[in-house]
């Protein structure tokens, strides 16, 4: 017995620090308000797959540290288009997102399999079919979410404009989050959320998708 309690108190220990980063997004009453138990469920795991990402990136035990330096990094690229930073590999977000609850993943999401046109080393391609692109969705739950924050949160009712406006996330805003995040406390369930969203909406150049989708 005695024995048991030092792989005892190692596993309590490994139990806190992997979930101590973890964040709650059902405190958030606005939240609560706009969806149901099991869609704010699966929005939590969407927030712990990219937080793991986050984490191991930087290298940061603090997740509100991991997501400034992380977003920091990315301010970088926004400079020097050479150093642009791909979050995930493409094929597994995919996996990830399309094994998401449809109605959580529909509340944020579309993707689209068919590209309709796009230049790529001087040649033209059309109607390219089974070729992935996310996007938000410019209507839905997650935009009458921001709505409602937007009674009390500039940014957030800039942020519905703007998604509502263009039909998916805008350049500007694009670039406006990753240079400013030194505004935002990412324990924030709201910010963390949108903080996951944005992330997971980073894709590959067109170059290096179109390389591996002439490949296949």
């Amino acid at each position: 017995m005695k024995n048991l309690k030092p792989i005892l108190l190692l596993a309590l220990i490994l139990t806190l620090c992997s979930c101590q980063h973890r964040v709650d997004l059902g405190t958030d009453k606005l939240l609560t308000e706009t969806f149901s138990k099991y869609e704010i469920q699966s929005f939590e795991s969407m927030v712990d797959y990219v937080d793991k990402m986050v984490l191991a990136k930087t290298k940061e035990t603090d997740i509100n540290k991991a997501y400034h330096q992380f977003f920091e990094l990315m301010s970088q690229t926004i400079k020097d288009s050479s150093k642009f930073l791909v979050p995930f590999n493409e094929k597994d977000k995919y996996d990830f997102l399309e094994k998401m609850d449809t109605t959580a993943f529909n509340d944020i999401w579309r993707i689209s399999t068919n590209l309709k046109m796009v230049r790529y080393q001087d040649t033209i391609y059309r109607d390219l079919e089974n070729f992935k692109t996310l996007y938000l969705k410019p209507v839905g739950n997650y935009m009458d979410y921001l709505k409602k924050l937007g009674d009390t949160d500039e940014f957030f009712k800039s942020l519905h404009e703007s998604i509502e406006v263009a039909g998916d996330l805008p350049a500007s805003m694009a670039v406006y989050f990753p240079e400013n995040h030194n505004k935002f406390d990412f324990n924030i369930p709201k910010n963390r959320l949108w903080a996951t969203i944005y992330i997971l909406r980073i894709q590959e150049p067109v170059d290096i998708k179109m390389k591996r989708y002439l490949n296949k």
